[in-house]
């Protein structure tokens, strides 16, 4: 019996040192990374995670990235290569298996990475000021779905669970990928790759790349409460009621789509009216016939050719939608003859105001008493005309409210009323058909302004 007891013991004891190896190999492979990253980003964790079943990683993880506004964090991160001697000893091979895992990856949209993309939209929005996406039409005076939109809806972090998974399969030479993103309070995707390729050559990734052929690419989406939150503030936007928003948003497409010679079938305009509702779902799936490389990219860009290769099927809400119905040669052509959608904004603001006129009303002229006026002499007065005058930027702050139009180094014009000037710039407010749109522009970069005085 004493021996026994001694028997477990020991085994006890080894059991304990191999699982503090363990534990140290990973907290060492972590803080070796944690100072590789040093140069780039302040990288913080609170715990190390090392579980038996070779399941390992950090709680409490914290990043920030050197030149950005504000840091990331992650309640925990998992990562397994299938168990605890394969991460110890699997070198430089690419594993046979690996999933990864993020859950609570928390980023705040005042990050500087969003502030970057927001630069970016505002550039583009700069170069083409009259461009309304057709996706925001009917949204009051937004024009394009952005980073500023996001915040308008009440977004401020962005919470996500991100989990991937990948297996490399040596007898049949095929790779998997898949990857699931869920957004709180926004949506769900989900991408799934499967390519021909030996999983050995993933040491050289050119070659990989080189020699591997698409078999399957699927692509799933559902709204988990993004749809509700963009149709609350764009009712909000264009003052009508949630459901007439919906209504006017897609009576405005279906317009955008006539007036530009956009063919596309009736069960196609439903399937994306349905995708604006709570809770839609989209999959799109291809599965190439046989299979699909560098080859066929090289070719030329033929819509029909490709969607005839890639083999794809389209699902909206669980209702499958008829590719082969859609010639895509003549539809790409079509799209890029539609114009801008800013055109039915502007023709929709012009309908309703000459249907709102009414004739003055009648006058009674017996009612009206004939008074003769007294014979004085009117004052001559000259009055310049009110014309566009050319204006310094400088002067700007005494015309607040007027007319101004305003000329970029990009080419492009601005038209409206001259809402503000501040330090960096000036703001003008254009009326369209559902409200304004403001328009924000840096000094450095008007070229002229004229104001109507």
């Amino acid at each position: 019996m004493r021996k026994l007891g001694t028997l477990l013991g020991a085994l006890v004891l080894v059991t304990a040192l191999a699982y503090g190896l363990y534990w140290y190999q990973v907290k060492s492979r972590v803080d070796e990374l944690v100072q590789q990253a040093s140069p780039f980003a302040s990288v913080q964790y609170d715990a190390i995670y090392a579980h038996p079943d070779g399941t390992v990683g950090v709680n409490g993880l914290r990043v920030s990235p050197h030149p950005m506004h504000a840091p990331f964090e992650v309640g925990q991160v998992r990562l397994n290569v299938g168990g605890p001697m394969a991460l110890i000893l699997s070198g430089d091979e690419p594993p046979a298996e690996l999933t990864v895992s993020f859950k609570g990856f928390a980023q705040s949209l005042e990050s500087g990475v969003y502030h970057e993309i927001q630069k970016q939209f505002d550039l583009a929005r700069e170069a083409n000021p009259l461009h309304v996406n057709p996706a925001a039409l009917g949204c009051g005076s937004i024009r394009q779905f952005d980073i500023n939109t996001l915040r308008m809806m009440g977004y401020r972090d962005l919470l996500m669970d991100v989990d991937f998974h990948y297996r490399g399969d040596e007898v049949t030479k095929k790779i998997h990928f898949d990857t699931r993103v869920n957004v709180e309070n926004m949506g769900d995707t989900q991408m799934e790759l499967v390519f021909s390729a030996d999983p050995r050559q993933l040491k050289t990734p050119l070659q990989a790349s080189g020699n591997a052929r698409l078999h399957k690419a699927l692509l799933g989406y559902r709204d988990r409460g993004y749809n509700q939150r963009l149709v609350n503030m764009c009712a909000m936007e264009a003052e009508v009621r949630p459901a007439d928003y919906r209504a006017l948003h897609v009576e405005l497409v279906n317009r955008w789509l006539s007036e530009g010679g956009v063919e596309l079938p009736q069960t196609w305009l439903q399937a994306y009216e349905g995708l604006q509702q709570s809770g839609a779902t989209l999959t799109l799936e291809m599965n190439p016939i046989g299979g699909f490389g560098s080859s066929e990219l090289a070719m030329t860009p033929d819509p029909d050719y490709m969607i005839e290769k890639l083999n794809p099927t389209l699902v909206v809400n669980d209702t499958a939608l008829d590719v082969g119905s859609i010639a895509w040669g003549e539809l790409v052509q079509q799209l890029a003859q539609a114009g801008d959608a800013g055109r039915v904004l502007r023709e929709s603001e012009r309908r309703p105001s000459e249907s709102r006129r009414e004739p003055a009303p009648a006058v009674d002229k017996a009612s009206i008493e004939t008074v003769k006026p007294a014979l004085v002499p009117e004052p001559q007065v000259t009055k310049t005309a009110k014309r566009f005058r050319e204006t310094p930027v400088a002067q700007l702050k005494r015309y607040i409210g007027a007319h101004v139009r305003i000329e970029t180094y990009f080419g492009n014009r601005v038209e409206g009323r001259l809402k503000a000037v501040e330090a960096d710039g000036v703001r003008v407010v254009q009326r369209l058909a559902q409200g304004v749109a403001e328009y924000p522009l840096e000094h450095d970069r008007i070229q002229k302004v004229e104001v109507y005085r």
